[in-house]
């Protein structure tokens, strides 16, 4: 069997081929090498019937390690060999693990001439398998963390990196001369991806290597096998005796064993590379197995059970990793085309044109998987998107696969090989998925791809895989590896598993769509004229109510303004009525209480106390009287009603000046007229209550104040350079948190048909901008 990257590990084959180490390469794809009848002689191997545990067959290097041949164990029990507490564990082990299908470490014991001993068992044949390895080399303390610390060095974002990652630690543990990624192609053949390798060793690195040189049953042994390892690969193979069990007949099935020999033909092959030891890893994915981590030596390399068993975790972990990272990328592609279907599927269902609805808007046919082109052939017509042939050459191409090729979906990515003329449009379409939608004669939908054009480099000419023997009478093993440069041609980008599948769910979809198109296309339109029916009476519907609600909005709005003008104009004439009677009542009665206490000082002795007395409460009489004043202004000020707005204005701006901290600058131009009153009223209050919120909440120092008037309307800008505040949110600086102040700043300002307008932000002050038309 010819296996330049294995390390020669073969499933069953049928029994129907040649004799194991009979064959050539005519037919190596048939030896059954799971039955060698021999081991690799660097350790031994015993048989034993597991209910008397008597050796029924042996062979290795027994006498080296057991202390007899072969021949002279046979029948023996396993205490006569091995130490009585090693046996008493073999037993427990066998009958606490049950039916044990893989190799399992037992134990490690001392063997005559004080050598150390692996003991590895497991059942095969329904015998119980006992092999015995030799410790040659050092063994690491820790396997699990041995192999967690090489994954945690490869830890790559690309599959690229990756694939690298794992060489360079699988040659750093094994110390092998050569270490190789090899995965294995669509049609079954190999590519070397990455490469860890001494000076000295030939590079391997982007060799591409045929299917046949690792054949089918040797494919299913790596999914059996995580691990296998041919120490030196130059040995003699030691034979089992005897070949059979003597209890039925049947040769010893060895697809397990640790120790079992390889194919002379892979010998003889590794031997024209130049290599002495080999060591395969697999590397599984989703159950298939995507590809290899090859070793090889120059010289023997006896890697211990433990260090094997690290690298042999670390490979399941790492095809675990790949195996998520894969799984990823097609989740993530599977996402993609599941929402681009539904988009489809959706409109289809309001396309009365399938073809319209797959290929005029976006996403369309070519969003759904990948390609050059895509045409749909339905009831004799085509229409093409992007790069396709011809019509005439979509026809041709369609009569072939109604003749040729199953309804379904059909795909390859070498269609001039498969089809001849083709080859006259390869360059739009050597790529082909085609996916028929109805019965015969069948529309399709047909993906393409364009050539291209690659070259492959071969480990020797694929055309001169073996050489003739000596005496010419068997095929060998070629002994050239150098590199074959090929160029291939007629070829696309392969498609991928989840192109098809995604081509075969489109299909069962638009079956659907297509075997109830008639029926579902009347019935929608006739659905789609009782919803537009519906939706034009509930259109009618709520305009009129629309109409009914702006009717009522409007005169609740007016109601509403009436009752605030009201509002407002009954508290401004109680504001003068309580500002009229502060001053004319209250403030006549001071006065004549200051009259009182001066006539009652002029009657009264003169005696220093009791004028001390009366002068206070003239005192007190007086400021009484001036909070009495401050107050009826504050209400109403009588300026405002006696001598208009400019005066009023000037007032409040002194009166501020001298009760606040704030500077306050003002500008008037207004005409020497008199403003309505509402007007004037309104325009005092909201200068009243801007001052008012900037001295409570602005931290500001300086205020200004602009008042100008015009034919059309009058003016006033209120500004200053406190915090400022968010006039779009809710909570910020320099103002209260529902804005009270603005608020009714606004409801005054809506009665006299005026706006307002904020600018502020944080840190910047305020600026109101008021406008009222006169």
């Amino acid at each position: 069997m010819n296996d330049p990257i294995s390390s020669g590990a073969s499933d069953g084959g049928s029994n129907q081929g040649p004799a194991f180490g009979a064959a050539d390469l005519t037919n190596c794809d048939r030896e059954p090498i799971h039955i060698p009848a021999s081991v690799q002689p660097h350790g031994a191997l015993l048989a034993l019937d597991p209910l008397t545990w008597r050796v029924v067959q042996a062979g290795g290097d027994t006498a080296g390690m057991l202390g007899a041949t072969p021949e002279k164990i046979l029948g023996q029990k396993l205490e006569g060999r091995f130490p009585p507490d090693c046996t008493a564990r073999l037993r427990a082990l066998v009958d606490k693990e049950g039916p044990m299908l893989r190799p399992v470490h037992a134990f490690t014991m001392t063997a005559p001439h004080s050598r150390s001993i692996d003991v590895i068992v497991h059942q095969s044949s329904g015998l119980v398998i006992v092999e015995l390895e030799p410790l040659q080399e050092k063994s690491p303390d820790d396997a699990l963390g041995l192999a967690q610390t090489m994954l945690l060095r490869v830890q790559h974002a690309t599959p690229q990196a990756f694939c690298e990652g794992l060489a360079d630690e699988v040659r750093r543990v094994s110390g092998f001369d050569r270490v190789m990624v090899y995965r294995f192609l669509a049609d079954g053949s190999g590519v070397v991806d990455a490469e860890a390798r001494d000076d000295e060793a030939e590079s391997f690195l982007g060799l591409h290597y045929p299917a046949s040189d690792i054949p089918h049953q040797a494919r299913m042994l790596y999914l059996k096998n995580w691990i296998r390892l041919i120490p030196n690969a130059r040995y003699t193979p030691a034979p089992i005796v005897p070949p059979v069990n003597p209890h039925n007949g049947q040769p010893l099935d060895l697809s397990h064993s640790l120790l079992r020999s390889v194919s002379p033909i892979h010998l003889e092959y590794l031997a024209n590379m130049g290599v002495t030891a080999s060591m395969s890893l697999s590397i599984i994915t989703g159950g298939r197995l995507w590809g290899l981590i090859a070793c090889h030596h120059r010289t023997p390399r006896f890697l211990t059970h433990r260090l094997r068993a690290a690298c042999e975790l670390f490979a399941q972990m790492a095809s675990s990793q790949l195996e998520t990272r894969v799984a990823a990328e097609d989740f993530e592609a599977q996402l993609r085309r599941k929402r681009v279907h539904e988009e489809l599927m959706t409109r289809m269902s309001g396309e009365a044109d399938l073809a319209e609805g797959l290929t005029r808007y976006r996403p369309n046919l070519l969003d759904y998987i990948p390609a050059a082109g895509v045409a749909l052939w339905l009831d004799g017509f085509c229409t093409g998107l992007g790069r396709t042939p011809t019509p005439d050459q979509i026809a041709a191409l369609v009569a072939w696969l109604n003749e040729t090729v199953a309804e379904g979906v059909f795909h390859t990515d070498r269609m001039p090989l498969l089809y001849p003329p083709a080859a006259d449009f390869a360059d739009v379409a050597s790529g082909l998925i085609a996916l028929s939608v109805s019965k015969t004669p069948r529309d399709y939908v047909l993906w393409f791809r364009p050539e291209m054009i690659q070259t492959v480099i071969w480990a020797g000419k694929p055309a001169k895989l073996v050489a003739t023997g000596p005496n010419g009478d068997r095929l060998t093993p070629r002994k050239s590896f150098a590199a074959w440069s090929e160029s291939v041609r007629l070829h696309s980008e392969p498609w991928g598993r989840v192109d098809v599948e995604a081509a075969q769910t489109l299909r069962v979809s638009l079956l659907e769509v297509i075997l109830r198109r008639i029926d579902q296309v009347a019935r929608e339109r006739e659905k789609a004229q009782l919803k537009q029916e519906a939706l034009t009476a509930e259109l009618d519907r709520r305009l009129v109510e629309l109409k009914e609600q702006a009717k009522h909005r409007a005169l609740a709005e007016m109601e509403l303004s009436q009752v605030l003008r009201s509002t407002v104009e009954e508290q401004e004439a109680e504001r003068l009525r309580i500002a009229r009677e502060l001053h004319d009542t209250l403030g006549q009665t001071l006065t004549l209480l200051q009259l009182g206490l001066d006539e009652l000082g002029h009657a009264l002795p003169a005696v220093e106390a009791v004028r001390a007395r009366l002068t206070a409460l003239k005192g007190l009489a007086n400021d009484a009287g001036s909070e009495v004043n401050r107050l009826a202004w504050e209400i109403r000020p009588t300026a405002l009603d006696d001598l208009g707005l400019e005066t009023a204005i000037r007032q409040l701006i002194e009166t501020w000046s001298e009760r606040s901290n704030l500077q306050l600058h003002l500008r008037l131009e207004l005409p020497d007229r008199r403003l309505d009153p509402a007007v004037e009223t309104t325009l005092y209050r909201v200068l009243q209550e801007a001052i008012t919120n900037i001295a409570r909440h602005a931290n500001a120092k300086m205020v200004g104040v602009i008042l100008e008037a015009n034919d059309k309307e009058v003016r006033m800008i209120v500004e200053d350079d406190g915090c400022g505040f968010c006039p779009s949110g809710t909570g910020a600086i320099g103002m209260p948190t529902k804005r009270l102040g603005l608020l009714g700043i606004r409801e005054r300002l809506s009665l006299v048909s005026g706006t307002l307008e904020i600018e502020s932000a944080p840190g910047l002050g305020c600026t109101l901008f008021v406008r009222v038309p006169l």
